[in-house]
């Protein structure tokens, strides 16, 4: 979608371009198809917009395009978060949804051991919101989101 500059699409349209890539298999390793797409985008509907017959991404929160001096944004960027999380050693960041919710605010420290080495879907599912201040992430949530961050239990312990 995002490659189609977000235009509209239809589901079996939408199903062919994840077949094509290779986005998502079934369990037995078959191709995704047109109701299971059906079904998830209605599932999720904070992240997909329906228009009759058609589909597109929500635009996306202010929560994320507007944010204060001083904290990052990484989404669909793994090698950047890494990079980011190696450069500021004594920085927080937080795991949020996509669309970030007061109930999955996620604080953890760049040593965590959740995030050590892994790439390919640290910042595809999920985003990370960086900043060398614990106390601004806190802001942010409380008045971006409306809650309260949830410490990681191994940055944390």
């Amino acid at each position: 979608m995002r490659e189609n500059d977000n235009q509209p699409m239809t589901v079996r349209d939408l199903a062919n371009a994840v077949n094509e890539r290779g986005l998502y298999r079934k369990r037995d390793g078959s191709a995704v198809e047109v109701n299971q797409l059906h079904a998830f985008t209605s599932n999720y509907e904070a992240l997909f917009k329906k228009d009759g017959p058609m589909i597109r991404l929500r635009e996306e929160s202010p929560m994320v395009t507007s944010r204060p001096p001083g904290i990052e944004l990484f989404k669909d960027d793994d090698d950047g978060f890494l990079e980011w999380l190696q450069n500021h050693p004594d920085g927080y960041f937080i795991n949020s949804e996509r669309n970030p919710k007061h109930n999955y605010l996620v604080l953890h420290q760049p040593g965590c051991p959740h995030y050590k080495g892994e790439t390919g879907r640290l910042t595809k599912d999920y985003i990370k919101f960086c900043a060398r201040s614990r106390g601004d992430l806190e802001e942010w949530a409380a008045d971006a989101v409306g809650g309260e961050v949830t410490l990681c239990g191994s940055s944390f312990s």
